[in-house]
Order: structure tokens, then sequence, then C-alpha cells
């Protein structure tokens, strides 16, 4: 019985049969390939146990029959043959897969026995890869077992799993619930806060103008009333006296004008928060409506200097013009308030590509970083103690902030303690979904 097949590769055709002739005394079934390609060829048609092969072939380097050796039958030993002068190539090849090399010339029982550990290498191979295969079918029997007993454990805790995930269900029902719970004490909480607040400062802030025209209402009553009773003065008299008349009936006035605007502000916040403030869209020019503005507001302050500066390229937008021109009062009047001191105030046009950008900038009291975001809620006054001075109910920045919001655009503030604000109010050109068709 033959003991295994050997493939000899030497193009010097008395190694190969001198090395044929030893393995096949040996019980070796033995062939010859004189270079690379025949090599290659043969190992197509059929596979050995061991090949032997040359380092330097005539039409090749023996690399390459290791190389393919290592790609297609990777059990296969090869060994390397070398002379001298090429020990650095077998060490290579050693590198590369090979199992062995022989010196050549090569010692015949030098050359056995590197072919017995070449063949004993085979077999245990072939016998660790029976092993795996033995294994491997161990182990799918194995796998068949688990997979019935795991069908049995399904099958046994199918109901415990039902009845736990109606626990589940019922403990998530439950939790929301309780969110559902906590959420509402929380909402309950802030709009106790939120009315306690509003009914505090609603309260000062209207009381301040009803005082003020009550008084003067009634300082003029007893004028009158004196007036009566002392009969008709005579022109001079009469002249002056109307003159103070006219003075305190322009205050009244005054103070009716402020209290007109706090109850149109409270109208609108409610207005906002019903979903019910309305929008009537058309071409209006900033440029214009800015100067407009400014021009109104300085007639209420001779403290501040307000300087408008235009765009130089136009700024029309589509948009409500009376909202918008709340918007520039309610950011302007607040530059005044909080600037207690007085000073310039600057507003600014910036168009852009698809955007106009208006800016309201003063050196006033400033605010921190962590403060500048809270302006635009509703009801806040700041904390600090310079502009908690100012008066007002902190509805107009909110409002803004919706009112700029339905135009598509943002509200956003840049400020610093004791270095002033600026207020950016970016609008679009044209508003993304237009409540009302542009006039």
């Amino acid at each position: 019985m033959l003991k295994g097949s050997i493939l000899v590769v030497d193009d010097e055709e008395n190694v190969c049969v001198t090395m044929q002739a030893v393995l096949e005394l040996e019980g070796y079934h033995a062939e010859t390939a004189s270079g690379v390609e025949p090599a290659l060829a043969r190992l197509r048609e059929q596979s050995f146990d061991v090949v032997l092969t040359d380092l330097r072939l005539a039409d090749g380097d023996g690399l390459m029959v290791v190389s393919e050796l290592q790609r297609t039958a990777p059990d296969t030993v090869a060994i390397m043959l070398t002379g001298y002068a090429s020990l650095e190539s077998a060490v290579q090849a050693l590198r590369e897969g090979a199992y062995d090399y022989l010196m050549k010339p090569s010692d015949v029982e030098e050359l056995k026995a590197t072919v017995a550990r070449g063949m004993e290498r085979r077999q245990l191979a072939q016998a660790l890869r029976e092993r795996v295969l033995e294994l491997e079918q161990a182990n799918a029997t194995i796998g068949e077992l688990n997979a019935s007993l795991q069908q049995r454990i399904d099958e046994a805790t199918a109901e415990l799993g039902k009845r736990l995930r109606e626990l589940e269900r019922a403990r998530d029902r439950i939790e929301e619930l309780y969110r559902q719970s906590e959420q509402q004490v929380k909402q309950l909480k802030e709009l106790d806060e939120l009315k306690s607040r509003f009914l505090s400062i609603a309260s000062h802030e209207l009381k301040t103008p009803i005082t003020g025209v009550s008084g003067y209402l009634q300082v003029l009553a007893r004028r009158v009333r004196r007036r009566l009773e002392q009969g008709r003065p005579s022109e001079e008299e009469w002249e002056r006296e109307q003159r103070t008349v006219v003075e305190q009936l322009e205050v009244a006035n005054a103070q009716t004008l402020k209290l007109a605007r706090l109850v149109n502000d409270l109208l609108d916040v409610s207005r906002i928060q019903s979903g019910r403030l309305e929008f009537r869209f058309g071409h209006t020019d900033l440029n214009e409506l800015t100067a407009e503005v400014v021009a109104q507001i300085q007639l209420i302050t001779s403290r501040h200097e307000l300087t408008v500066r235009p765009a130089a390229n136009g700024a029309d937008i589509v948009g409500d013009r009376d909202h918008l021109e709340q918007v520039l009062s309610n950011v302007l009047t607040n530059a005044i308030k909080y600037s207690p001191d007085g000073g310039p105030i600057v507003a600014s046009v910036g168009p852009e590509t698809d955007t106009v950008v208006l800016s309201v900038s003063d050196r006033g009291v400033g605010m921190p970083p962590a403060e500048v975001e809270k302006v635009f809620g509703l009801f806040y006054r700041s904390a600090n103690r310079l502009a908690s001075r100012a008066n007002g109910m902190g509805l107009g920045l909110y409002i803004s902030r919706e009112i700029v919001e339905r135009h598509g655009g943002r509200i956003w503030a840049e400020s610093a303690p004791g270095e002033g604000s600026t207020f950016f109010v970016s609008l679009p050109r044209v508003p993304p979904s237009p409540a009302a068709t542009p006039a």
C-alpha cells in the first residue's frame, strides 16, 4: 500500500529522476514536473501530500508553487530545495508557508527523513480536520438538543412571559398616569406662579396710570369748583388757569394712553395664547418704517439720541406693517427703559440675500448671558437693581418674538453687564407661509 503521493519540481532532469526513484523505493507514489507552469498544471489536476520544489527554476520561482499551495491546498506540505547561496531565500520560503527545506545536493537519508516528517504532518493535519469535523457534527447534535430544550423552555415560559408583559403594560400605564399627573401639577404650579406674578405686576402697572388720571382729575375738579365759588376771574387769571388745566389734562391723557397700551398688550398676549392673533401681510419698506418709529419714540425722551442707519439698497419685505411697527416700538422703548442715564441708541437696517436684519443698540445697563434668552419670556423682569427701576409688565418682548416668528423670522439679543445691549430682528423678504395674501 502506498504511503502517499509526492510531486518533485526541478528543472534538472537527473535531480527529478533520482528523487523519484528514492521516494518510490520508500513506498511513495512520486511524480515530477520540470518547472513552475508544469507543476501548477499538475496541482490543478490532482492533489499531493507533499511537494518538493526547487527555489530557482528556469521559468520562475519556487515560491510561486508554495503560494499556489497556500491558496488552493493549504494542508499539502511544501518542502523547498535550495543551494547554499540561497539559504536566506529558503528561510523566506519558510515564512511564506513552506514546511521545511533541503540543501542541494540532498543527502538520501536526510531526504527520506524530511519527507517522512512532512508526510506525518500531512497525516496529523488530516486527522485534526477529521476530529474537527467530528466535533462540528457533535456540536450540531448538541445544538439540536439545545434547540429542542429551548423550545420546551420557551413553551414553559410563554405563559409567564404573557403575564409579565401584562404586568409591564400595567406598570407603564401607571407610570404614564403618574408622569401626566406630575406634569399637570407642575403646570398648575407654573400657572399659579404666573398668575401671582401677573397680579403683582398688573396691579402695580395698572394702578400707576389710574392713580395719575384720578389725581389730576381731582385737582382739576377742585380748581373748577373753587373758581365757581370765587366768580369770574380777570382775563389774565383766566388764561393762566386754562394753561394749567391744559397741562394737567395732557398729563392725564398721557397716563390714559399708557393704560391703553398696557390693556392692548394684555389683549395681544391673550390672542397669542388662544391662536387668534391676526396678521395682514403686505409690501413694507423697513427703511421707511424704522425712520417713522424712531421719530415717534424720540418725542418721548430728551435724554437719548436716537439714530437711524438705513439700508443703502432698500429693505422691502412682505409683512404686517402694524405688527412690525409694534416690534420696533417695543425694542426701542426697551432700549430707552434700560438706559436710565440716557445716551445714544442706534437703529440699523441691514439687508442680506433673502432676509433683512434690524438691530437696535444701546449703552445701557446690559445683562449677563444667562439672562439674555429669558427676556423674551412672559412677564419677565430683570433682577438687575438698575434695570428693576424700569416700569412695564414684561410683555413687549414676548409679544415681539411671537410676531417675528409668525413672519418666519428670528429675534435675539447680545449683551454684557454695563456694556449695553443689541437686539436683532431677522425677517425673510417673503414669509414662508403668510397668513394673508400680500396686498
